[in-house]
């Protein structure tokens, strides 16, 4: 195709992606750590706060990557006020519970607010610096807890769709079960053997960022990414400025841009030096394949500038 009419309609839906992807931006982007949390009542999402929160994040994020909290319970339920966990497992065959191994104490980061849905390391009276492996989840508003004991040290919150789980958890019974300790949260349970099942039971895993695709349009950015196969001159991650959309769709390579890699991709770009034309073989936008078989000619050889041909 090398109509007026394709070429308009790439040029419609590279405007509308970048249009639609800014004014989302604040709205579904999260900067930070994703942490999935999978208990027995429900799971829920954690997202970190990196650069806030540096030390303590990677102290937590040690706790996850270790498997550590795995197989932990929440500890300590006070309604309308917290829920506590990081600390104990349960042996239901011995009927105990045993604490987890814990590296050194870390230096206290208070910035952020203890307000409702966010997640801050528990920690000793009287010792800003004693938090080890414990966290909480704020089930309200406690601001109080900011200026007590050096402020407790806010590192991430719940994300907002998943606050039903906390409330849940919130709303469990408070029964004390090991007597010099606070009430555990209990899942339908009157007495008797204690069982796993009537425990808030805690898995933690790294929700890894996902892989961008080989040829995409971001639109934070303004640029085409493109991984190419260019034959005897290798293999390369490049990025284009789309610099005009009318009356032509022109993009120009970024030279800061080349990173040479080793492997292939599947649908990977090829560029013929010869013939001067680049071909993606799938341009992704907004997470979708939007067109195939996208067809660019180099056109100034001095400045790196393509013309859109044609694509599918």
């Amino acid at each position: 195709m090398n109509s007026k009419k394709t070429t308009s309609s790439l040029q419609s839906g590279l405007i509308l992606a970048a249009l639609t992807l800014l004014l989302s931006l604040a709205q579904t982007a999260h900067a930070g750590t994703l942490v999935r949390v999978t208990t027995s009542v429900g799971d829920f999402t954690l997202e970190l706060f990196d650069d806030t929160t540096p030390i303590t994040v990677e102290n937590f994020l040690n706790y996850v990557t270790s498997g550590r909290y795995d197989g932990t319970v929440v500890h300590r339920l006070v309604p309308d006020f917290v829920f506590q966990g990081g600390w104990l497992t349960f042996d239901e065959t011995a009927n105990t519970f045993s604490p987890i191994a814990t590296d050194p104490t870390i230096t206290n980061e208070f910035e952020v607010s203890n307000t409702r849905g966010t997640i801050a390391m528990a920690k000793l009276g009287g010792d800003p610096d004693s938090a080890t492996s414990q966290w909480f989840i704020n089930l309200v508003d406690n601001t109080s807890l900011d200026s007590s004991n050096g402020g407790f040290t806010v590192f991430g919150r719940v994300l907002d769709e998943d606050m039903d789980v906390i409330d849940a958890i919130g709303a469990l019974t408070p029964t004390t079960l090991v007597s010099n300790l606070d009430p555990f949260p209990v899942i339908n349970y009157n007495g008797g053997t204690l069982l796993s099942s009537n425990l808030v039971n805690v898995a933690m895993s790294l929700i890894e960022a996902p892989i961008d695709p080989p040829n995409y349009f971001d639109a934070a950015s303004g640029l085409l990414n493109v991984t190419v196969d260019a034959g005897a001159s290798g293999i390369a991650s490049i990025s284009f400025a789309l610099t005009s959309t009318e009356p032509e769709v022109i993009i120009q390579l970024d030279l800061s841009s080349i990173e040479m890699l080793t492997e292939s991709v599947e649908n990977i770009a090829t560029f013929d030096g010869s013939t001067g034309e680049l071909v993606l073989p799938e341009l992704v936008i907004d997470g979708n394949v939007a067109y195939r078989n996208v067809r660019f000619q180099l056109s100034d050889s001095e400045q790196f500038i393509f013309t859109l041909n044609s694509f599918e």
